[in-house]
This record gives structure tokens, sequence and C-alpha cells, in this order.
């Protein structure tokens, strides 16, 4: 169990031993400034209310109940009923310790028993991936990395769009260029075209193996490809349509098919069967989803693009209908990424030559690499939009944060090289100093970053968290020498740096990012 997640059960145990009162709201933070300790917490000021006492002293009572627990060196009480939580340096001690000598150190069950379809990229097989594509690859990649190693059962999946209208156009793309006729107006003109026209075999088949080709290149695996077509042959669509029907959840209006979505909160219904015989997309959808819930998955998670946000209304309505026909919970979690800005130099990078519209993600790769590509992708929150300079991440220097955080990793192991050390007696006291103790309490909240982050789904808070291990680890070698002629100081502090160097690589590795030994 992490630290906070341990402080927040030894929390709710005291307000139960001391009021009968059960809370699963037991907020814990991170103070900005150290004089307020490594933790605080408000929860004394959310019992006030309930229990009809003033918040000091009910933070006066939890005081006194957790005063001698053996991980806290000192609790105080600030403003009107804050809790500010000071961890004492034997329990940091231990826990550099388990993580030099626990090669799972971090690894969880939190998420124990989850069963977890992860659907992710999905692009059309009609071209190329862009570097929007690599972002939903890296976001969905590392979400699939931090799900399991926080215990959950984890299937990847990349659904092929090989049905419809954008097929047929790209079959016809590339005929034309074989026969040397024009391109259809509303074709695909990229040069790609004229590449896929000159392979042998089926040019769908060989753009989807480019597709996995530039995937494994970054480093992304898929547990299965679903393809679209299979739900047409297998008759699939048709007989959820039909059970739609059956079930009161589907009607005819003006000569097309609907789904009543607004009966599920939906702000309008959805048409699934055009005027005109046709499928929309959205029907297409509801039958893979069906599918998915049939497969037995108790969680969906769809990372989808920018064009998707009016999505989720309509796909959560049609889940609900088809976990109702399973006769179980299935919770749908959508994750809406938004669009990636390319510049140089400060300047807006539009075009690709090979597309002619956004830059491939095989572009980009070839440029600034695997490890800057996928840690610059993954670095910001999905549903914000992301923005970065090619020329800053080919850059060595402190600006660009995979090399800051990858030189940190690089740092230790020459500090390790220099020491002639491969394993190192640990030593009961490790911590010597404040930048010393700043670097454990670092270490030990590693846990419990990738805790909140796969329940929230959010993979840019490693990144964050290993920046802020850098950081702290510059600061304390540029103060501190790590090796000297005190045999006992350097062992101390041997030990704390081999456990930053642990950290940074597993950290790194759940962002599917190298840890360079040499840089």
């Amino acid at each position: 169990m992490s630290l906070k997640l341990y402080l927040k059960a030894i929390l709710s145990k005291a307000i139960k031993d001391l009021w009968n009162e059960e809370t699963d709201i037991i907020p814990l933070e991170y103070p900005e400034f150290k004089q307020y300790g490594d933790y605080a917490t408000p929860v004394a000021m959310i019992l006030a209310r309930k229990l009809k006492k003033n918040p000091k002293e009910i933070a006066n009572s939890l005081v006194e109940y957790l005063k001698n627990y053996p991980e806290l060196n000192k609790i105080e009480i600030a403003g009107p009923g804050y809790i500010n939580f000071f961890i004492s340096d034997s329990f940091l001690n231990q826990e550099i310790k388990k993580i030099i000598e626990d090669e799972n150190y971090g690894k969880n069950n939190s998420l124990d028993g989850k069963k977890i379809l992860l659907e992710y990229v999905s692009a059309n097989p009609t071209g190329p991936l862009h570097v929007g594509h690599g972002r939903w690859a890296a976001i969905g990649d590392s979400l699939s990395r931090l799900l399991k190693f926080c215990g959950a059962d984890v299937t990847r999946e990349f659904y092929i769009n090989d049905a419809g209208i954008q097929v047929k156009l790209f079959y016809e793309s590339v005929e034309a260029v074989k026969s040397g006729r024009p391109i259809p107006e509303n074709g695909y003109h990229g040069e790609y075209i004229k590449e896929i026209a000159s392979m042998e075999g089926d040019p769908l088949l060989n753009m989807i193996a480019e597709q996995q080709s530039t995937l494994s290149k970054f480093r992304v695996q898929f547990d299965n490809y679903f393809s679209e077509k299979n739900l047409h042959i297998s008759g699939a669509v048709q007989r959820v349509l039909e059970y739609l029907k059956k079930s009161g959840h589907g009607y005819e209006s003006e000569g097309a098919f609907w789904f009543k979505s607004t009966d599920f909160g939906d702000d309008k219904d959805r048409v699934l069967v055009k005027s005109d015989g046709d499928y929309t997309y959205f029907a297409v959808d509801i039958a893979y989803h069906r599918d998915k819930i049939r497969r037995g998955f108790d969680q969906l998670i769809n990372v989808l693009g920018a064009d998707h946000h009016g999505y989720t209304g309509r796909l959560k309505a049609a889940v609900r209908v088809m976990a109702e026909e399973a006769a179980r919970e299935v919770e749908l979690v959508i994750l809406i990424g938004q669009l990636v800005s390319l510049f140089r130099n400060g300047e807006p990078v539009r075009m690709s030559k090979r597309t002619g519209e956004m830059i491939t993600l095989e572009e980009l790769i070839d440029e600034i690499g695997v490890d800057a590509a996928r840690y610059y992708l993954v670095m910001r929150k999905a549903d914000t939009p992301l923005e970065f300079d090619i020329e800053e991440a080919k850059k060595q220097s402190e600006d660009n944060p995979v090399f800051y955080v990858q030189y940190a990793h690089a740092r230790i192991c020459s500090i390790l090289r220099n020491a002639d050390v491969t394993a190192i007696s640990v030593p009961e006291e490790i911590i010597d100093s404040p930048e010393a103790r700043e670097i454990a309490i670092e270490l030990v909240k590693f846990e419990e970053v990738l805790v909140d982050a796969a329940r929230a789904f959010e993979p840019h808070r490693i990144p964050l968290y290993l920046e802020n291990l850098a950081s702290v680890l510059h600061r304390f070698y540029n103060k501190h020498r790590v090796i000297s002629e005190d045999k006992e100081r350097t062992l101390k502090r041997l030990s704390l740096v081999m456990a930053t160097g642990r950290i940074i690589k597993k950290g790194l590795d759940l962002i599917g990012v190298s840890a360079p030994e040499k840089m």
C-alpha cells in the first residue's frame, strides 16, 4: 500500500474509532512549502459540519490519536484546522532500502480484478499514421502499461475501419494511379498512394501492414486487431438493430431507423439506418461495443481523437443498453485527445511531403527519435492541445524534458560506475541532509503517483513526476559530493542515488521511453 493510501486508512480508522463515523472523503495534499509538512489534509474542516464540532477540536483529537504511528515524525495543526504530516526519517530509510532490494517496488494491486479492454489509435487504413495518431498511441500504450502495473487485466485493441466509403475511395485512388488515370477528386492524393500502387498484393492490407510497422517502431503493440468488415459479414450489425427494435430502444421514423439515445441522457436520438438503407457509422459502433461486452470485459476504455467530442453521449447510451442486455455492469470511459501542433524554431510545421497534410508519425520518429516522440506526445493531459518544437525536442539541454530526465539516470549510472559498484550494503540510516530527505520524500511518492494516475486514466502524471524527481536529484548533486573519502557517507549517498535511478528507470519504462546509462 502506498504511503498516501496508508495515511488515508489510518485517518479513516481514527474517525471511526473516535466518532463512529465512516467517510470516503479524506483528501491528502502535497503542501507547496516544506514548513507545512510532507502531506496535509483538511479532513477536520470537512467533518466539522457533520460532527457539529469546531474543526480545530476535531484536528486536535486526530493528532492525539495518530501521534504514536512510527511512520510519522511530527503532526501539526495549521490555520482553521489543516493537519500537516511530517514523515519520519526512519520510515524513509526503510523505503529506500526496499526500492534497492525489491525489483517490483511500486507495483501494486489497486486495480486487481479489473478486466479492461483498451482501444486506441484505430486509424482508418487509408493512409499513414499522422502525429495525432502518434499521440493516441503514446497515451494508450502508456496507459496500458500503467494499468497492468497496478494489477489490471488489460487487452489492447486496434479497431480497423476496413469497410465503408473511405475504403472504396482508397481502392479507387490506388487503381487510378495504377492505370494512369487522375485520382478522383474526393479520393486520396498523397504521395503514399503512388507507393502503395507500386506494391504487390492487396493495397488495404499493405497499408495496414505499414501502420503496424510504424507502431512497432514506436514500441506500441496490440493484443488484437478487430476488423469492422467482420461485423458486417457475420451479421452482427443486423442482429443488434433487431435487438434494439425488439427491446423498444429503436424505432422507425421518416424512412430511417433510430436509436432512442435520449432515454439515456443523450441530447437527441440517433439515426442507425438511413432512408437509403445504408448503416451509419454509429450503428456499426454499437455492434462493435456489443461484441466487447460479450467478450466479458467490465471496463471499456476508448482513446478517441478530438473530432469525436460529440460522440460521448450516444456511445455511453449504447453501452448502457448493451450492458442491460448482458445483465451486468459495464463501465465506458472515453478519453478525448486534442490535436498536436508542431513547430520548428517557432514556426508552424504544417505539411507532410508524403501525405500533403499532417506530418506522419514515421517522419517525426525519424527526425527526433522514438524516446523524444513518445515522451513529448504523452507529457500533457490528453484533453489539452499539445504544442512542441521539433528543434527543442532534439536539443541535449535542460530545456528538453526527456533529455533532462534521461540525463538524471545517466548521471546516476556514471556515479555508480565511478564508485565501481553493482550492489551495495544499504546502511540503516541514509538521510543526512535536507536535500537527501527531499529526494527520499519524492521516491516514496512513486507508487501513489501511479495509483492516482491509473485511477484518473492520466499517464501524463508520470513524466511530470519524473521531471520533479530529476530536478530534486540535480539539486542534491550540485550541493553534495556523492563519492568521498568518508566511506560511511559515501555508502549513504550511493544508496540514495541508486534508489533514484531505479525509480527513474521504472517510470520511463511505463511511458515506453528508454533509460540510457550514458549520454
